[in-house]
Order: C-alpha cells, then structure tokens, then sequence
C-alpha cells in the first residue's frame, strides 16, 4: 500500500472517530438510569400483580460536555438486572432532544428485596445505576397473602421495618395496615 493510501485512510478514520465521539457517544460520568414510579421511594407489589409498581425507566444520554444526545435507536440500550427479574419494553423510538428515553417496566412477577438496574448505550456501560426497594404484601413469600403474612405484619407494626412498610414513610402504621388489608387473600 502507497504511504499516501495509507494516510488517507489513517485520516479517514480518524475523522469518522472524531466524528462519532461529537455525534453520539455517551459519557458513562454523565448519563444516568432513573426508575419513575407515582409512589415514593419504593415499590409494594401483590401476587395478583395489582400492587404499585414502578411504571417506567428513563435513560439519559449526555456527552462528556453534558449536553443530551439525540437519536440514539431503542435497540442501543442494554440492561443488567441484578437481584429480579424485570423486564422492558420501549416507549420511546429514539432519545430525544434532552437525550431521553423512556422504557416500560413490564410488571410480570412479584419481586421483593432490592433489584439494581445498570444500563449499556451500545458498548458504553453507565457508571450510574439504580437500585429498587421492593416489598411485597406476600412477606412470607409463600405465594399468598394470608394469616401467617398477618402475623408478620403486625410482628413490624409500630417499628421502622422495611418489610411490612408498604407506603415508605418510614415506619409501619395505619396505612400500611390499610393497604395490607386491602390485598389480603391475593
């Protein structure tokens, strides 16, 4: 190959990188993985899945100068879930011009303890990730929510514990109650 050849292509490529790194690589440092949900800071699930559940996950795509990233397809996005078993489907075709897109979280299972969601944009894996808190009215996990959840419950009522604490206030009271008694026999 001619010495000219070569810096010809050793220039295109180059180009073409340079180009690719402005167009629409992301910055691990500045994108971000947030799961959006109605409730709070957690999520309480039933066996009947009629619980609240987180509803989507939003990736966002910036540079490393932060700026968003535009018109990254659906397909460039890669999960790893660790902890459960969630799954997503896409709302949104592309990121749009804040360097946003929107998944569904497909509610299929009831899921209890913390699930961590890490995102890839096609080989870029981000550094941020995000964790779930999810309680379920079946404390016991039998598949069901009866007497022997009942018991456990009102083992928590009046303390701090996570398990039992369905509107993540804090602490396990009234509410929780009433939202307990409400999917009792699912």
């Amino acid at each position: 190959m001619s010495r000219t050849l070569a810096g010809v292509l050793a220039g295109m490529f180059l180009l073409a990188f340079a180009c690719g790194a402005i167009a629409g690589i992301p910055d691990p440092d500045q994108s971000s993985v947030t799961m959006m949900d109605t409730s709070g800071d957690g999520m309480a699930t039933c066996p009947s899945l009629d619980g609240e559940a987180y509803s989507s996950l939003k990736i966002t795509a910036k540079r490393s100068d932060t700026t968003p990233i535009q018109g990254i397809p659906y397909n460039s996005f890669f999960f790893l879930v660790t902890g459960g078993d969630v799954n997503f489907s896409h709302v949104t075709a592309e990121t749009d011009v804040n360097g946003e897109i929107l998944f569904d979280v497909d509610d299929n299972e009831c899921i209890v303890g913390d699930v961590t969601i890490e995102a890839q944009i096609y080989t870029v894996v981000l550094n941020d990730s995000d964790v779930l808190s999810c309680n379920c009215y079946d404390i016991n996990e039998d598949g069901g929510v009866g007497a022997q959840d009942f018991s456990l419950f009102v083992s928590d009522y009046g303390t701090s514990a996570t398990r039992s604490d369905f509107n993540w206030d804090g602490g396990v009271g009234a509410q929780d109650f009433s939202l307990f008694v409400s999917h009792y026999g699912h």
